[in-house]
């Protein structure tokens, strides 16, 4: 044990510092000794007291056991997230070291398709603001309702079908909106002056918000688990959207035609190669209902596949999966070992529909605005979740209790996304049919910059060290 610790390390378990705690001043190879491998979400480094006699001392997580696979390089500090894009290495740590002479892991900004210059009067002139990711407001930077011309070029991750960038009248990326697209064979658009686009008089100074859609081809997995829902037909017959292309298989892996199962198609999820998808779509109630759970032999798998970068998205699941054993449980429950519920604990209540209201981190996605304006209210909701893990951001919540109908989890690389909407007919599905369109175009922005499967990934990986974060 150092008797005077150049650095005080403490690791937490949960984002914002929550969650159980761990102190460390010295290297350990191997963090299943303290109980904390995979397991760690935000950091606290202090300067010990023996830091002034080395005060480049950084402290050094490591991917791999023994100090192998991937680092990230940490000088005294507090990190709140590093699930985030600068560092993204939450639930990945099992070892940590100290060395005086590392170089700190620099944040990374993310992918960059496009670089678009916006300015304040025509011919390029006035205020001029740099802009590189979604903006949801305007407000942020300082230009709401006053661009009038606008420079777009391709930036160093320009997607190879082109890329799609829509100014929007209001903030959160609703209203009225113009498309200016950059093709794969363009290099750079200019606009000295917006009132010349055709249908664009009374447009120019009132833009509020800017969404980047990267084109791309994307492959989706449909899982069925519930014959009821109508949610593949709907899926099947959207295989363009703003630009995006959707590719997709249908699997049933229910058996049992006593619980709404198709015993002549369906298929165990372990058969299915999901490395060779970019999103994984569970329907209404398809991971298991009414006392059967259908995915056991794939909750690893599934794990794994958003680890690695893919995508998962879930409609409304059914509470009513482990029947009551009459000791520890008195009535039905839920079961969710796809998701990673023994980290980020998470459950399933059974709800009847409610109103319900997007948060500002469900405004910020652009989920119920693009490319439809979504009224909540409409759409018929189902069992709910409940959990108090702040890795989970809510994007919806319930008016009566609070409790979350729209969740998303970062792991690993890769998210779960999931809203609790009930599609068991006809009608319920025609509602949220154009959800269904939303959550396509939203989840194939996240695969777009995550799934091994797109040409982004591979660049990044080709491109970067071990020591630099992607």
């Amino acid at each position: 044990m150092a008797s005077t610790p150049r650095l005080v390390v403490e690791v937490f378990e949960h984002v914002n510092f929550h969650g159980r705690k761990i102190t460390l001043v010295e290297s350990i190879p191997n963090t299943t000794e303290i109980g904390a491998q995979d397991v760690i979400s935000s950091i606290k480094i202090y300067q010990g007291p023996g830091f002034t006699a080395s005060p480049n001392y950084k402290a050094i997580f490591h991917e791999h056991a023994n100090y192998k696979g991937r680092r990230l390089v940490l000088a005294p500090g507090f990190y709140p997230n590093i699930h985030e894009i600068p560092y993204n290495f939450g639930d990945a740590i099992t070892a940590i070291s100290f060395s005086p002479a590392a170089h700190p892991t620099p944040p990374v900004y993310g992918a960059v398709p496009v670089v678009i210059e916006v300015f304040r009067d025509v011919d390029f002139s006035g205020q001029r603001s740099l802009i590189m990711r979604d903006v949801s407001s305007m407000f942020e930077i300082g230009m709401n309702d006053m661009i009038s011309s606008v420079r777009i070029q391709r930036g160093p991750n320009f997607p190879f079908s082109g890329c799609h960038i829509i100014f929007y009248e209001h903030v959160n990326f609703e209203g009225r909106r113009i498309n200016l697209d950059l093709n794969s064979r363009e290099f750079q658009k200019s606009v000295r002056n917006l009132r010349e686009l055709p249908h664009s008089q009374s447009f120019s100074d009132i833009m509020s918000s800017i969404k980047i859609v990267p084109l791309g081809v994307f492959r989706v997995l449909i899982v069925v688990g519930d014959n009821l829902t109508g949610e593949p037909a709907v899926l099947q017959s959207l295989t363009t959207l703003e630009g995006l292309e959707f590719q997709y298989t249908t699997v049933h892996i229910n058996d049992n035609p006593d619980n709404r199962g198709d015993p002549n198609n369906a298929i165990k999820l372990s058969n299915v190669t999901l490395s060779n998808y970019d999103i994984i779509w569970f329907t209404w109630f398809a991971t298991g209902h009414d006392g059967e759970y259908f995915v056991e032999d794939a909750d690893d798998a599934i794990k794994d596949f958003v680890r690695k970068g893919g995508v998962v998205w879930t409609s409304a699941m059914d509470n009513n999966i482990v029947p009551p054993d009459g000791v520890h449980a008195s009535e039905t429950a839920w079961r969710g070992d796809w998701l990673p519920v023994d980290r980020h604990p998470i459950d399933v209540v059974g709800a009847e529909d409610a109103n319900v209201t997007i948060t500002e981190d469900g405004q910020k996605t652009g989920m119920f605005t693009w490319p439809h304006k979504i009224n909540v209210d409409n759409l018929v909701t189902d069992d709910h979740w409940v959990t108090n893990d702040p890795s989970y951001q809510k994007l919806v919540v319930r008016e009566d209790n609070g409790g979350p109908i729209g969740i998303q989890l970062q792991w690993g690389d890769g998210y779960y996304v999931g809203f609790a909407v009930d599609t068991r007919d006809a009608h319920k599905t025609a509602v949220a049919k154009p959800l269904i369109e939303n959550t396509l175009c939203y989840l194939a922005s996240l695969a777009w910059q995550t799934s091994p499967r797109q040409p982004l990934k591979g660049r990044y990986r080709t491109s970067q060290n071990n020591d630099i974060m992607f």
